[in-house]
Parts: C-alpha cells; sequence; structure tokens
C-alpha cells in the first residue's frame, strides 16, 4: 500500500496514530535504502521524505532529524538485532542443551543477517566510515554482555570449564567471527553464492567453537553437565 502525504479530507502534518507506525516504518525502509546507495552524507531528508511521497513536515512528526533516522535504523537492524537474536530463541534450550543453542543462534543470525535491509545496513556502514561510529560501538558492546551472562550460567552449571576464559572472552570468541562472515559477504549487493559462503562460514564456526569449549559437548548436548566424568565408566 502506497503512503502519500495528503489526499482528500486529509490534513498536513503528524499522521493520525493508526497511520504512524506504518508510515514510520516506510521512512526507515526509505532512509536505508537510500543511505545503502548513496552514503549518510550524500542523502537528505527531502530526499527521504520524497521517496515515500511525503512532505518533509510528516517526517519531521516522527524523528527530529536524519541522525535520528540512521539511529533508529541501526537500533532495529543493527548490534541490537544480535540481542534479539537471544531473546528468540528457546530458553529452556540454552539451559538444557548449550551446543544445540549455539548452533541455533549462528542459524537464526544467518536467517536475520541475509535479508536484504539487513545487509543494505552493512553495506551502509562500511561506505560512509561508520563502522566506527559510537552507536555501533556501544551496540556491539551491550550484545557481548548479553551473550557474556549465558556463558557464565554455563560455567556456573559445569557445561564449562572455568579457565577457558572470562564469559566475555568466549562470547566474543564465538560471535566475532559470525558478525566477520556478516560483513565480508553479507552486504547489499550479496549474490546468492556471497549468502550461502557467510552461512557456511558461520555454521563451520559454531560447529568448531562447540567442539573446541564443549570437549564432552556429546554428553553436554544431552543435556548432563560436564562435571568431569565425561569418557568414565
Amino acid at each position: 500500500m502506497a503512503v502519500t502525504a495528503t489526499g482528500p479530507g486529509r490534513r498536513r502534518g503528524r499522521p493520525p496514530k493508526a497511520e504512524a507506525g506504518d508510515t514510520k516504518g516506510a521512512l526507515l525502509r526509505a532512509a536505508l535504502a537510500l543511505f545503502a546507495e548513496k552514503g549518510y552524507e550524500g542523502t537528505s531528508v527531502r530526499a527521504i521524505a520524497r521517496q515515500v511521497g511525503l512532505s518533509e513536515s510528516v517526517l519531521y512528526a516522527h524523528f527530529d532529524g536524519k541522525r535520528a533516522i540512521f539511529d533508529a535504523v541501526l537500533a532495529e537492524l543493527g548490534p541490537r538485532s544480535a540481542v534479539a537474536l537471544l531473546e528468540g530463541l528457546d530458553p529452556d534450550q540454552a539451559d538444557a542443551d548449550p551446543p544445540a543453542f549455539i548452533r541455533s543462534m549462528a542459524a537464526r543470525a544467518m536467517d536475520e543477517w541475509e535479508a536484504p535491509e539487513a545487509r543494505q545496513l552493512i553495506s551502509l556502514m562500511a561506505q560512509d566510515g561508520l563502522i566506527h561510529d559510537p552507536a555501533l560501538t556501544a551496540g556491539v558492546l551491550g550484545a557481548m554482555r548479553s551473550l557474556a551472562e549465558l556463558f557464565a550460567r554455563w560455567i556456573a552449571a559445569g557445561y564449562l570449564s572455568a579457565d577457558l576464559g572470562s564469559p566475555l572472552d568466549l562470547a566474543y570468541a564465538l560471535f566475532s567471527p559470525i558478525a566477520q562472515a556478516r560483513l565480508l559477504w553479507l552486504h547489499g549487493a550479496a549474490k546468492p553464492e556471497d549468502i550461502s559462503a557467510a552461512r557456511e562460514r558461520a555454521t563451520r564456526h559454531a560447529e568448531f567453537f562447540v567442539k573446541a569449549v564443549f570437549p564432552a559437548s556429546r554428553c553436554a548436548s544431552q543435556g548432563r553437565p560436564n562435571d568431569g566424568t565425561a569418557g568414565k565408566e
């Protein structure tokens, strides 16, 4: 359904509440597409508004300016999405079968990040030098802390040895190569073979990590903590 600025009986200015969500979403999608194509600096507020047939005044009813739009795009598709990956998985599996949970997380990451809008974000961050943006850095750190909480639980439950490293070290060791696959292959112009390469690399790393970190992974996969008795009769 097309979004238009005016119509019979329509007043300019702030849209009705029933339409606010759709209008805001349309603006974010339009902004992301333009950012990815023309860069952040090369995209104007007017161009974003025109992309969805709106006046600038309607855009400003939703966002304070271009930076606010960018921040909203980053919040939805950037590092925060890594936290959402964890929230969308089975919490019971996290406690009962950590290796299976890790495999599920890697697969879900690829499912989310191969979507066109998620790939456009990567192109934007790369071409405009925004990879070091403070909002991105803060988001990455927040996502790693959330993942570290899981590793702390697994160590406390006996699934992992405490001398492997801190929970935060383990979080980075697991997730950084998966995120790297996103940066290398899941860009806006990614071809099917690029997407396949990213998924294969993420899957292989998750499997490597499970085998390296859970020495008794077969026991852990059956929901039994690694209490040092694995392999003993």
